[in-house]
Order: structure tokens, then C-alpha cells, then sequence
């Protein structure tokens, strides 16, 4: 383990990023977690990839992050606690500006890999089925298949994420990734394991390691064949479904109830076949919030 970079804290001491390096050459791979704080099922899911690799022999580099916002995932918070920035939003980064500028300018250069992956969890308010996000064409959807997760979700843009630590790596010149799956300020152990087991599948196609496949891809789509179900109005949210089931057209996904006397206000039904990729999990919720994702999959 090497302390890539250090900074001087208000309190509690010195801000270290760790960085946890296997073998060595090409080809090469960086894997970040704990970009916020209270994503958790990432951080364990590196965590459970670094034990494979203590006892393997890797044929390339793998550099693995896994918790970047220590402070903040100390606190349970989402942002670097200090100022109450998100890193992710902080990239390309500079090196002379604000504790969270130079951590993300730092955070890029210690990931100078050819493969970058960037693992995330859900908001507290919903959890997600594992899945890893790529652009709609080149090497990266290819890779994100090998992973064999269970949604590969293809997503326009050239950058994905025009601000975030993905969107700074393909500005540089690298393939990257990003991974989602799990509730933040919890941990999912089962979805842990399969980010874990998806992330060693990466590594095991690339011939890092002598590994099998990844769990296995139940959708792979587009962002049109996303169906995204928001609330009309505020009200308290029943869910009907789980994360990982498939529904069919039609299929009581969940309904909002008055907060106050449950009387129903109105039904969330799908609107084609697929599968539960998100669903909120905290009840109360405003008009125009999040409650579902469907990834559609054929009749």
C-alpha cells in the first residue's frame, strides 16, 4: 500500500490516498471506490477483489483506490466534510486549489491506467441492481459486457459524466467505466460480491487473471430502453417489487398512499417486460423524484 498524496486537514490530522498496486506492464487497470463517503458496497467490493489478487499473480498492473473520501465516509456523508464539496465534481482537478481540486488532480494521476473503473452505490434513498455504465459504442461496451454484470446500461455521450472522474479519464485519452449497484449508508454484502466478482471477470478477459466469468448479463440497453418512473406527487411510496425481478408489461411495480390515513393516490405499473434495476427504498418522497428504473429486456 503507497500514500499517493497527503494534505493537511482543519482537524482530525493529515488526509492520506492510498493506493494498492498488484503486479506489473501492461495491460493496466485502475479501480476507484469511496469517491463519496457513504458508498459503501463499493468500497467492500475492491476490498473483496484486492484479497483475490494478494493471492494470485497478475500478468499487468492493477491499482486499486478503494476509499477515497476517508473523512467523509467517516461522517456518513456523501461530500468531503470540510466544505461540503463532492470530488466527483471537482475533476480534472488542480494541484494548487482547494483540498478537494488537488485530491482529484492527485486521484488522476495516480490512476494512469489504459482501463478505468470508477464503482459507485446508490443514494440512501434507492437501491441499485449492479450494473456498469458505458458509452453507447467502442472498446469500453465491450469490456463492460466481459464483466457480465447484471445490467450494461449504454449511455450517450462521449463522456458520460461531462464533470466526474469518467468524463476527466476519456478527456485524457482512457478507457473508463463506471459501476453502480447497492444503497448508499448501507452495505449490501450480495451486491459487494457481485462487483467484486464482475471486476476480477474484467481482469480475468484482459488476461490479468486466471478467472471465470462475471455473474451474467440479464439486459444489456440503451438509455431509451430505460424506463424511468417518477412521482407525480408527494406521497408515501409501497413498493410491490425487488431489485433483480423481472416484471412484464403491465406488473404493479408500486403505488403512493397518503402519509396520513393510506388512502391511495395513485399505481406505478411497468410499461414494458424487464428488469428492476432501481427502486427506492425510503418511502416518503416529493413529486418528480425517483422511484424505478426498468431495464427492458425482450417479450
Amino acid at each position: 500500500m503507497t500514500v499517493v498524496f497527503s494534505i493537511e486537514a482543519p482537524y482530525r490530522g493529515e488526509y492520506q490516498l492510498h493506493r494498492i498496486s498488484f503486479g506489473s506492464g501492461s495491460p493496466s487497470v485502475a479501480i476507484v471506490a469511496g469517491l463519496h463517503g457513504y458508498e459503501l458496497t463499493g468500497l467492500h467490493a475492491v476490498n473483496m477483489l484486492a484479497k483475490a489478487l494478494q493471492v494470485s499473480r497478475p500478468h499487468g498492473t492493477v491499482h486499486l483506490l478503494p476509499l477515497v473520501n476517508t473523512f467523509g465516509a467517516d461522517e456518513g456523508r456523501k461530500r468531503w466534510p470540510f466544505d461540503d464539496q463532492d470530488i466527483n465534481q471537482a475533476f480534472p482537478g488542480d494541484p494548487s486549489g482547494t483540498a478537494v481540486q488537488r485530491i482529484a488532480h492527485a486521484l488522476l494521476a495516480a490512476t494512469d491506467a489504459e482501463i478505468c473503473v470508477d464503482v459507485h452505490s446508490g443514494a440512501p434513498y434507492v437501491r441499485e441492481l449492479p450494473h456498469v455504465r458505458v458509452p453507447l459504442g467502442g472498446q469500453e461496451v465491450e469490456y463492460g459486457r466481459k464483466m457480465g454484470l447484471p445490467v450494461v446500461w449504454r449511455r450517450p455521450g462521449d463522456r458520460l459524466e461531462a464533470t466526474g472522474l469518467v468524463g476527466a479519464w476519456r478527456q485524457a485519452g482512457r478507457m473508463a467505466m463506471a459501476v453502480e449497484g447497492g444503497r448508499g449508508s448501507t452495505l449490501d454484502t450480495d451486491h459487494s460480491a457481485t462487483i467484486a466478482r464482475g471486476l476480477g471477470a474484467l481482469l480475468g478477459s484482459l488476461g490479468i487473471l486466471a478467472t471465470g466469468s462475471g455473474p451474467g448479463v440479464l439486459a444489456d440497453v440503451t438509455h431509451n430502453e430505460v424506463e424511468t418512473h417518477r412521482a407525480d406527487f408527494g406521497g408515501f411510496f409501497v413498493p410491490q417489487v425487488a431489485v433483480g425481478q423481472r416484471v412484464q408489461t403491465g406488473h404493479l411495480l408500486g403505488y403512493l398512499e397518503s402519509p396520513i390515513g393510506g388512502d391511495r393516490l395513485g399505481e406505478i405499473r411497468a410499461g414494458r417486460p424487464g428488469i428492476v434495476m432501481t427502486l427506492r427504498v425510503y418511502p416518503m418522497v416529493h413529486a418528480r423524484e425517483l422511484l424505478l428504473r426498468i431495464a427492458g429486456t425482450p417479450t
